[in-house]
């Protein structure tokens, strides 16, 4: 090997090690050897896999990493191929300054040289992979989290007259997609959501993937509004297996626009107003403000004394009558779950949902089942005529291990009949919580408890409930009520409602009924049962008893 070539092989690997290699660099020892061009490729399959070549020549699958290049016409190229997993993987190319004859070229330095190059562009690409890796999501290829505060800090650094604003994005019914078109295709669909949001942004705004189905951004506040309505519509296409190979996505959005100007406090409460977003105001849109910030305080407050508050008894239950209209006899009450708290009482919406949404519920729901039973006990060691009464149990709950025992051994340590228990389930649109529902039914029913929908009509799955569940109860939602002799749409619910419930053998109960104009109308439409205002809102144990004294309600007929 000439001298002179060595050398630049030593001088061109001794500075690969430290940093990234240029044209520059090849530049002596490429004329030395009377090269004017090298370059290697990496093959792609059709789907942009790399090393997975589809064995036809196809110049369209190369990717052309060029790393010399002379503007002078060669005669000869010699091609030095590399295999992964046995497969071509990279070739590296070498051209020849016109004139030069297959004698004039050394093939041991070539290939030697070609080696070197292979070894130091791998290197060099790994490096560059690694560098990437930590400023940038792999899956989508735009920056990460860390990145996009980077940027922030920059932007109102460079940009201080500015006003920014964080956003949390999360794309809406994602789950579709996968349930359509598996883990590939939900994988795409983030990537190109990620590539449309990167290119709504100003050269000072950014954007960046946080996990799943989560996007965080800052834009200029003169720009959200533009930002805003972009992200109520984002058509993305190249989606096989879809109507039309695409689809159009929709986000919810939390969105900080106070004048703390750390980023990472911005973003936390752009992400808050998103999650109270979804799972409290149920709104696309929410702006985190201090009517906000005093919400989620207090739903804090709650989340913190809930334990001390169930050991101290302060979660009882209340009771409501469930009436036959037309004779007006008592058929059955449903215990609802009350919090008396410092001389008062919390209304169940500030807390139910949200204990259901930490995954706590499950304590209350047994607490008042337990004392529920102990109220039953009561009455019937009074000599009281008690008719049955429902409890109201989470989806949630059915994934308890044993939760059938658990409820089971509740009734028995009270001494009571599980004919006198009815388990009130709402539906579901999952598929895997119906088959655990249908199981949790069939257990309780082979123990003697009767087992009531709530809420019918108002989920995805109501036809699919009431044709695999063994229920004796179906409720009427109070929504469809309330909208009697003001929507047809709602009558004719109600009519196939009771048309179902009749011919499978269900009692059907209509929840909310507050005046005699909606019980009338109710009964015309073939529901004489009915629980509501009209017949008495919930009331304690001690009410409840003087009720049972003497259990007579005005019928309507």
């Amino acid at each position: 090997m000439k001298k002179e070539i060595e050398n630049e092989l030593h001088r061109i690997v001794h500075k690969a090690v430290n940093s990234p290699l240029t044209s520059e660099d090849f530049e002596l020892l490429c004329r030395e050897m009377n090269v004017v061009k090298m370059y290697y490729d990496l093959e792609f399959d059709s789907e942009g896999y790399r090393g997975l070549g589809e064995g036809e020549e196809d110049t369209s699958k190369y990717r052309i990493f060029e790393l010399y290049s002379e503007d002078t016409e060669s005669d000869i190229k010699k091609k030095y191929t590399f295999y992964f997993d046995a497969n071509e993987y990279v070739h590296a190319w070498i051209e020849f300054k016109k004139g030069i004859t297959e004698e004039d070229i050394d093939e041991d330095i070539c290939g030697f040289l070609a080696d070197v190059v292979y070894l130091l562009v791998s290197r060099q690409n790994m490096r560059a992979m690694l560098d990437f890796s930590e400023t940038h999501d792999s899956q989508t290829g735009i920056m990460n989290l860390k990145s996009l505060g980077a940027k922030y800090m920059q932007s109102i650094a460079r940009y201080p007259e500015v006003e920014y604003v964080v956003l949390y994005a999360n794309v809406k019914n994602f789950k579709f997609i996968n349930d359509r078109g598996g883990v590939h295709l939900g994988d795409l669909a983030i990537a190109k959501i990620a590539q449309k949001l990167q290119e709504y942004m100003r050269e000072d705004e950014g954007v960046c993937r946080v996990g799943g189905d989560n996007f965080a951004m800052f834009v200029r506040r003169d720009n959200l509004d533009v930002m805003l309505n972009r992200l109520k519509i984002v058509q993305v296409d190249g989606l096989m297996g879809l109507r039309n190979n695409s689809h159009r996505f929709s986000f919810r959005v939390g969105v900080s626009d106070t004048d703390i100007r750390e980023f990472g406090t911005k973003l936390e409460e752009a992400s808050t107003a998103c999650v109270v977003a979804k799972t409290i105001l149920k709104k696309d849109l929410v702006v985190f403000n201090m009517e906000l910030s005093e919400i989620i305080s207090h739903n804090n407050q709650i989340v913190a004394a809930f334990p001390d508050a169930l050991a101290a008894g302060e979660f009882v239950p209340y009771f409501q009558p469930k009436v036959n209209m037309r004779t007006g006899v008592l058929l059955g009450l449903e215990a609802l779950c009350r919090w008396q708290h410092n001389d008062s009482i919390i209304a169940p919406a500030e807390f139910i949902p949200l204990l259901d949404r930490k995954g706590m519920i499950h304590d209350l729901d047994m607490t008042i089942l337990i004392e529920t039973c102990r109220c039953i006990h009561e009455w019937q060691e009074m000599g009281l005529k008690v008719p049955v009464v429902s409890v109201n149990f989470s989806k949630k709950n059915i994934f308890i291990p044993d939760i059938e025992k658990k409820i089971i051994t509740a009734i028995r340590d009270n001494d009571i009949s599980t004919s006198m228990l009815e388990i009130e389930i709402t539906e579901t649109a999952k598929e895997s919580e119906i088959g655990r529902l249908i199981d949790f039914v069939r257990i309780l029913k082979e123990n003697g408890f009767k087992i009531s929908i709530d809420d019918f009509g108002t989920g995805y799955s109501s036809l699919s409930l009431i044709h695999n569940i063994n229920a004796d109860e179906v409720k009427i939602d109070q929504s469809f009520v309330r909208k009697l002799g003001r929507d047809d749409k709602s009558l004719i619910l109600i009519e196939s409602i009771v048309s179902i419930a009749n011919r499978l053998n269900m009692r059907i109960i209509a929840e909310g009924v507050e005046n005699t104009e909606e019980g009338r109308m109710l009964m015309e439409l073939g529901c004489g049962n009915a629980q509501g205002y009209y017949y008495g809102k919930p009331v304690d144990f001690e009410d409840m008893t003087k009720i049972l004294m003497n259990p007579e309600f005005e019928a309507l007929e």
